[in-house]
């Protein structure tokens, strides 16, 4: 739609949008779904409202979020339309805890697992760490918000102790800073270093690594760690991404903002091969229902239980 997008910082727009009503106008439709609460969301929810049509709010974030966007307009964005609205779709059982937290109903809230970005590749052949090229691998965008000082501060470690020899980063945001960072991982470590790539780019290198670190400091859901896991390597969070209490067990939750204890998990996981192969099974399984069938599948429930309580409370009146 046409309107005024107005860059908040990484990849954050604030979109003052045109037109909405006539872009819903053009095609008929019994159901909306509206995935967040910006500006457009709202004129979209108020123009179904008040034609009698339900509407669905889908949200990926969770409480740990909300600082990253606080202000008074989008709470009152919020509350008007979870109180308007007929079903709620979280990504993750924090999502869920957030809708419930904030006034939905916990019987009217579905959880859908977030899918991998990627179709899922064939690891057979790289299935071990024996077989996996990098050591660790960092995937998002370079910054602080993603804890990319901590993932540098961990890989220098481990390199000088000689245990990291090959290192992957991928999606830098700043070529200069990150070369120099890389630079102080010492003579001993080989760093790759990969600009933002589209999704489909990514199994070669995931499938390629033993870990992939995410020390985020604020990361809604954290879409790298389904990523990473469905080619393999095993994921370290740390509690501030979403979906991490949904997939990862105790030791692979990580404190923000202390390197040696991840530096420390690393040491452990890349010194014992048993032990990084039992992890990256249990991981696997607990992804089992991160599939576009599965998302597909408890959207289109939550769309149908939409309807029918719509249909209940015209009944009722």
């Amino acid at each position: 739609m046409p309107g005024v997008q107005v860059p908040l910082g990484e990849n954050r727009t604030l979109a003052i949008p045109f037109g909405v009503k006539r872009t819903l106008m053009r095609k008929p439709t019994d159901v909306l779904i509206l995935n967040g609460f910006g500006i457009a969301q709202w004129q979209a929810q108020n123009w179904a409202f008040n034609r009698g049509i339900p509407s669905i709010l889908q949200f990926d974030g969770w409480s740990g979020s909300d600082a990253a966007y606080a202000n008074p307009l989008r709470r009152s964005l919020r509350r008007a339309m979870i109180a308007r609205a007929e079903g709620f779709i979280a990504a993750s059982a924090r999502g869920a805890e957030w809708f419930a937290v904030h006034g939905a109903s916990s019987d009217h809230t579905s959880i859908a697992p977030i899918p991998p970005s990627f179709p899922v590749p064939d690891i057979a052949a790289n299935r071990t760490g024996k077989e996996r090229q990098y050591d660790i691998v960092w995937c998002g965008r370079t910054t602080t918000s993603k804890g990319f000082d901590v993932f540098m501060q961990t890989v220098e470690e481990l390199s000088r102790a000689g245990i990291a020899k090959r290192i992957a980063i991928v999606g830098r945001t700043d070529i200069p800073k990150t070369k120099r960072l890389a630079a102080s991982c010492g003579p001993g470590a080989q760093v790759e270093i990969f600009e933002q790539l589209a999704p489909d780019h990514l199994p070669p290198i995931l499938t390629n690594g033993k870990i992939t670190l995410f020390p985020s400091r604020n990361d809604a859901y954290g879409v790298g760690v389904v990523d990473a896991i469905s080619c393999g390597s095993v994921a370290l969070a740390s509690p501030m991404t979403g979906c991490a209490p949904d997939i990862l067990c105790g030791q692979e939750i990580l404190p923000i903002d202390d390197p040696e204890v991840w530096t420390s998990a690393c040491k452990r996981l890349l010194g014992n091969p048993e032990l990084l192969e039992s992890t990256r099974q249990h991981q696997a399984m607990a992804i089992t229902q991160n599939t576009p069938d599965h998302h597909c599948y408890s959207i289109w429930q939550a769309v149908c239980q939409a309807v029918n309580r719509k249909a209940d409370s015209r009944r009722w009146g």
